[in-house]
Formats: structure tokens, sequence, C-alpha cells
């Protein structure tokens, strides 16, 4: 019985196994939040911002000559002007903090800090499990070529979003897959780097 031939017959299917597993996770977490994300969360952003929209916290003061300053009010301090001697600066930071309280209050009364917590936790959950994909060996071409969309194809390229450049680890575990799937068996060795450079 020819031992090496045996070994890649048990290791074949079973590394399959866990990219169909670990795929299973992440369609499971990634439907998960975004079921959550549509059904609940944006609704309920929506509203707040119907309601009671975030205001800024500052104010802005036009001096005799014209010249306009802002002035901060912080969300830790929002009596921090209560005492200032311009009735003026008074008036426009107390209309800033009840702006504030007000959105606070309708932030409250929605359950918008729940859902924001749990929103944050799916989204954590699907980014730890797409995380576990793009770390393990892709099995076969077709895992490669999900791996190659999740980090440049055109979902993460539209002008929306905000990651323009992904960590080394992620690159350097796609480019080692690449060299083991695409490239003859000596090229399969070739360390990330140098292919990215190549």
């Amino acid at each position: 019985m020819n031992m090496h031939a045996t070994i890649a017959a048990v290791r074949g299917p079973t590394a399959t196994s866990l990219w169909d597993d670990a795929m299973s996770a992440y369609q499971s977490a990634r439907s998960d939040f975004e079921r959550f994300d549509t059904v609940v969360w944006q609704p309920l952003a929506d509203e707040l911002d119907r309601i009671s929209p975030r205001p800024d916290l500052w104010f802005e003061v036009v001096a005799q000559s014209g010249q306009k300053a802002r002035y901060q009010v912080p969300a830790n301090d929002l009596h921090a002007w209560d005492d200032h001697i311009s009735a003026v600066f008074r008036t426009k930071a107390a209309e800033v903090r009840q702006a504030w309280l007000d959105h606070k209050g309708a932030q409250e009364r929605l359950g918008y800090d729940a859902a924001s917590d749990e929103v944050e936790r799916l989204c954590n959950v699907m980014c730890d499990r797409e995380r576990d994909l793009l770390l393990m060996p892709a099995t076969d071409r077709s895992a490669l070529l999900w791996k190659l969309e999740r980090l440049f194809g055109s979902e993460v390229r539209s002008e929306k979003e905000f990651c323009d450049s992904w960590c080394p680890e992620w690159i350097n575990a796609v480019m080692h897959d690449a060299g083991r799937l695409l490239y003859d068996d000596e090229a399969g060795h070739i360390v990330p780097a140098q292919a990215l450079a190549a």
C-alpha cells in the first residue's frame, strides 16, 4: 500500500470538510448579521434620525468683527459653559446640551443602544468567521477564488468601502494558497512576499 496516497486520500476530504464547515459558519453568521441589520438596527437608526437627529456638540459665536468661532460642548461635561461670563455663550451651550439630551432620550426610548450593541456583536462574529476562512488553507481553486473575491472583488472595491488595504497576515495566507494551487510544485513553495513582488 502506498502510504503517501493513503495520507493524501484521508487529508483531502478532511480539509474540504473543514473548509465547508467554516464556510457554513461564515454564511450563517453573515445571514444573522444582515437580517438583524435590515430588520432591526437600520429601521431604528432611521427612526432616530427622523425624530431626533444626532446634534453637533458645538456652538458658533459671531464676533462684532463678523468673524465666526466654534466652541465645543463635551458630551462628558455638558455643563462646561454654565458659568461663562457671556449670556450668549451660556444660552448657545444650553441649546446644544438640550438637543443632546433629547437625542439621548430618544435613543433610550427606542432601545437604540441595545440594538447597536447587538448589531456590533453580530458583525464581530461574522468578521471572525470570515477571518477563519481567509487564514485557512484553500482546499481548491474555487476556495482560492472566494478568498480573492473577498479581498479584491467588486464589493470591496466600491466607493463606500472603508478598507483600501489588507493586513499582511491575510494577504500572505492568500498568496500562499495561490502559489500552492496555481503554480507548479516548485513555484508552490514561493514565500508570499516573493509571490507578491513577482
